[in-house]
């Protein structure tokens, strides 16, 4: 999501989160391939139509988060891709809004106790901070089985699998410039630089991430050359040191559902696993909104579009989940985030394909105090909920 510039990194002394981000419509930002215009019209032929009030006219709602480049050149933008047939409108379930009001989630899970850091769950969260007690703290709080960890001193992350012996970990390294000229050649490099910290956690760290969100919606060049990157990059880093990586991390939504398996495949299928950014819609104030199916449960159709193309991935993980302007900017309490992360993990107990998510996240540097759940009763409360013993349903009121 955002960029951040934490603390202190291997060689610099700069930190970010994301460089090429997904920005909500409305803060000034544009995409990297024209603007807001030029997004707009892609989607509305690739999203559902939803019917109005009248019966003879069709409207279309679309919710897309921009995305920005941060800390690299913008490329020069690319000719607008003819836009494909508009897909059959596709039946929404019922499950995807849940039943029971947050108060109802959030009591329930006060009266239950902690989950076993022995267990294995598919509730996470990043910490992008190198280190120190209060990120250990933080994570020891949640509980999580599922961790990012950007740019970790050793002894930090050690300690990380020793209190979490069941997490999955990733790895990522901040690159503040994500060239993507000479695909192959930078990204066996990037695999070189990756493994300097990367081997001496081998064992530690399940899996490591290439570059984050490095293209935008419709540079279909990119996409080609950020394929040819990764293929480069999971070959080293797997086949030299041993290492499993982690394919994709696009910006949410900046790959067409139909686009992984045309421009991606090559990369996903050679890579251990297989990453997605999960964002609610620009102005959602809420994971489980009506349009979950596009956007926080999005990887569902991407796994089906893969699989339909005959291309098997790894295991798949959400290494980003948030509202797209954060919760706090959005105006969601405790008690509603609590009952948000609930909902996508039960919805994620469902896929026995998908590994979990990490929430976005714990902060150790200022700016992203719409987005921190650090020194919140959420954790907490998340670390106690848990999906195999839901609360009982209630009627929900639509």
């Amino acid at each position: 999501m955002p960029t951040v510039a934490p603390t202190s990194i291997a060689s610099s002394s700069t930190l970010a989160v994301n460089q090429a981000t997904v920005v909500p419509i409305g803060n000034g930002a544009t995409d990297a391939t024209g603007g807001v215009s030029g997004l707009l019209s892609g989607l509305v032929n690739s999203l559902p139509p939803i019917r109005s009030k009248s019966p003879t006219t069709l409207t279309y709602q679309v919710f897309f988060p921009l995305v920005r480049n941060i800390g690299r050149q913008t490329p020069t933008p690319t000719a607008t891709p003819t836009p494909t047939a508009t897909p059959a409108p596709t039946a929404i379930p019922t499950n995807v809004v849940p039943a029971g009001s947050p108060y109802d989630i959030v009591q329930w899970t006060k009266q239950q106790q902690p989950r076993s850091l022995d267990r294995q769950s598919k509730i996470g969260i990043g910490v992008y901070a190198d280190g120190g007690g209060y990120a250990l703290n933080e994570l020891l709080r949640m509980r999580p089985g599922v961790v990012v960890l950007m740019d970790p001193k050793p002894e930090f992350a050690r300690e990380v699998r020793r209190q979490l012996p069941k997490a999955f970990i990733i790895g990522r390294r901040f690159a503040a410039q994500q060239p993507l000229d000479n695909p192959e050649v930078r990204g066996a490099a990037f695999a070189d630089y990756v493994a300097e910290l990367a081997v001496p956690l081998k064992g530690v760290v399940d899996g490591w991430m290439s570059y984050n969100e490095p293209v935008g919606r419709g540079d279909i060049a990119g996409f080609q050359a950020y394929n040819t990157f990764q293929v480069a990059f999971a070959k080293r880093l797997q086949g030299t040191y041993g290492i499993g990586a982690v394919a994709g991390n696009d910006p949410p939504g900046a790959v067409d559902i139909t686009e992984y398996p045309t421009y991606f495949g090559e990369a996903i299928r050679i890579s251990k696993f297989f990453g997605l950014h999960s964002y609610s819609s620009p102005e959602g104030t809420a994971l489980r909104e009506p349009q979950a199916l596009w956007y926080a449960l999005r990887y569902r159709k991407i796994h089906q579009a893969l699989k339909d193309a005959g291309i098997l991935s790894g295991p798949i993980v959400l290494t980003e989940v948030g509202l797209a302007k954060g919760w706090r900017q959005m105006g969601q309490n405790s008690e509603q985030v609590v009952a948000d992360l609930a909902w996508l993990a039960d919805e994620m107990a469902k896929d026995d394909y998908i590994l979990g998510f990490a929430v976005f996240g714990i902060f150790t540097t200022s700016g992203w105090e719409s987005f921190d759940l650090g020194g919140t009763s959420i954790l907490d409360l998340m670390g106690r909920y848990d999906p195999a013993n839901p609360p009982p349903p209630t009627p929900l009121v639509r």
